[in-house]
């Protein structure tokens, strides 16, 4: 298999019914018959196709789901307000709508934050755990080096957020480009715009920085960071973290 980054994405589209919507994915299964499951979770402003050279060197040795968090790629844009619970809400009724079981999470930045949460709530249906550019627990803005940091507050700002990532739709346009150690090329550019091109489509992008549970905020987010972090502290669950430079932490 070629290691070249290939932009193409080779995989037959699936739509499932979730709460009056849509949930779009990839199942790529192996000739053989295996027990292996990866579950693929993506953050934001991404989609599936965030794992389209990913998926060909794992679909030979197990079954490859990987949905679009509704709002993002193919999925529905329904009249909701994209908070983190509603995104756990739709992946949870994906999961248990398609049975799936014995399975190895593979978790992207809030796509982590879904995943240690629902593994938590459901630990039987998880065999392994691997996550990359995640927050394992509540955010500190110390943490944050200085333009993050002042990004980030523009973002959570109810008004500057709306008309950064809303009207002039920063996060998608330059964040997402600035965070790749290559060139995307047009096509892939497209396939990342596509679902974003009216301001009406951009409400999850604007949600999802408003909703990073940081420490000493009192939110539920906050709280849920805690608890999974905790879980994952004492769990057996085996757990790879891929670790990168350059990376986000």
């Amino acid at each position: 298999m070629s290691n070249k980054i290939a932009a193409d994405f080779p995989f037959k589209s699936h739509f499932i019914d979730i709460d009056n919507t849509c949930i779009h994915y990839i199942d790529e299964s192996p000739k053989t018959k295996t027990d292996h499951m990866f579950l693929f979770i993506h953050g934001n402003p991404t989609s599936s196709y965030l794992w389209h050279n990913i998926i060909p060197f794992l679909s030979s040795v197990g079954r490859c789901v990987a949905p679009d968090l509704i709002g993002f790629g193919k999925s529905g844009k329904p009249d909701i307000n994209y908070s983190f619970q509603d995104h756990f809400n739709y992946i949870n009724e994906f999961i248990l709508k398609l049975e799936l079981k014995n399975i190895i999470l593979v978790l992207h930045d809030w796509g982590g934050a879904i995943g240690f949460h629902f593994a938590k709530q459901n630990p039987e249906k998880i065999k392994g755990i691997v996550f990359m550019e995640t927050f394992c627990k509540p955010m500190e803005w110390s943490a944050l080096d200085p333009i993050a940091r002042w990004l980030f507050k523009k973002f959570r700002d109810p008004v500057k957020g709306q008309k950064w990532n809303g009207r002039y739709n920063v996060f998608l346009r330059f964040i997402l480009p600035l965070s790749m150690n290559r060139k995307l090329s047009k096509y892939e550019k497209q396939v990342y715009n596509e679902p974003f091109k009216s301001l009406a489509s951009r409400k999850p992008i604007i949600k999802f920085p408003q909703e990073l549970p940081f420490k000493g905020e009192g939110t539920l987010n906050e709280e849920i960071a805690k608890e999974y972090y905790s879980w994952l502290q004492h769990t057996e669950i085996p757990k790879l973290l891929l670790y990168a430079r350059p990376g986000s932490n």
